[in-house]
């Protein structure tokens, strides 16, 4: 229900899943890693500062087009944003750099033909897009730089598509996890339809028929003015707390699986509220991005501890 939802704080995990677009590295025979030039070094490959101050330059230019200037003296928990931002950046190019070589280990390649027409569809989309290709150019950013970030990029997916197969979850695997995690999916956490009208005279006739046997959702259909849930006969699916607004939450995470609520006043109107139970369907798909992502990590992990890192975090100050 997007009318009663408030802003939710995820600008920063939204912002920083950018730089799982691009990643950059070059030989270490043509940068000294002990020069101003290195950020990293990734077994024998360097991470160029030139190359870093790029992809980073690519990320502010996002960042800043959506947000503003202004962002980059947020204070992330002793530190600014910019500088959470450059320390993301340079994690994100390890950890790239980390999967191209264990891929590339392997045998698992990317063909340059994939590169060359994924490259061919970038550039027809920019062809209209004078401002940007001025950007680009400014930066340095040429078709050697967007090709290698192509690479790298479709590198990461093959890591991705390989972990997932090899995963080969199920429907069991799935509900085996959740029976394991299941306060993870529960606490907190509430599943609730609801009515919304206008006028309280109006929400009180509605709770008369819903008394008398009428079917809730069919009456959500017919009556209710939120046009992001009406349609699924009022199902908000699950949300946790903090979501909806105060007067809301406090009745929906009230309710037991079918109880019926009083017309309940907020900004938006009032509205008829019911509970439901949360079951493994509804939180299935979440579970299975959990099990991805959480493979995935151990795995990045399991990677890097075969390797030797060394990060040189002065050069990105």
């Amino acid at each position: 229900m997007n009318s009663i939802k408030t802003k939710a704080k995820t600008f920063f995990v939204i912002i920083l899943a950018v730089t799982m677009l691009f990643a950059a590295g070059c030989e270490s025979s043509k940068i000294s890693s002990n020069s101003n030039d290195a950020v990293a070094k990734i077994g024998n490959k360097v991470i160029s500062k030139d190359l870093y101050n790029k992809k980073l330059t690519l990320i502010k230019k996002t960042i800043e087009d959506q947000y503003g200037d202004q962002i980059w003296s947020l204070d992330m928990g002793g530190k600014t944003y910019l500088q959470a931002v450059q320390e993301k950046v340079l994690d994100q190019m390890i950890d790239e750099e980390a999967v191209v070589k264990y891929m590339k280990d392997q045998n698992i390649n990317i063909d340059d033909k994939e590169i060359q027409k994924q490259y061919e569809a970038y550039m027809e989309g920019m062809k209209n897009k004078k401002e940007a290709k001025e950007f680009l150019e400014q930066n340095g950013i040429d078709e050697a730089f967007i090709k290698n970030q192509m690479k790298m990029d479709l590198y990461m997916n093959k890591f991705h598509q390989k972990i997932i197969e090899e995963l080969a979850l199920t429907d069991k695997k799935l509900e085996e996890y959740y029976e394991k995690h299941k306060e993870k999916y529960t606490k907190d956490r509430a599943k609730a339809s609801h009515i919304l009208v206008e006028k309280e005279e109006e929400a009180k006739d509605i709770l008369k028929k819903i008394k008398a046997g009428e079917d809730f959702e069919e009456l959500a259909k017919k009556y209710s003015k939120d046009p992001g849930s009406a349609a699924q006969g009022g199902n908000l699916g699950v949300f946790p707390k903090g979501m909806m607004v105060p007067e809301f939450e406090k009745v929906a995470f009230s309710l037991k699986d079918g109880e019926v609520s009083e017309p309940v006043k907020t900004q938006f109107g009032y509205h008829i509220i019911k509970g439901m139970a949360i079951t493994f369907e509804d939180v299935k798909e979440e579970i299975r991005m959990d099990m991805i992502q959480n493979a995935i990590v151990d795995k990045l992990k399991q990677i890097k501890e075969d390797l030797k890192i060394e990060r040189f975090e002065e050069n990105i100050k």
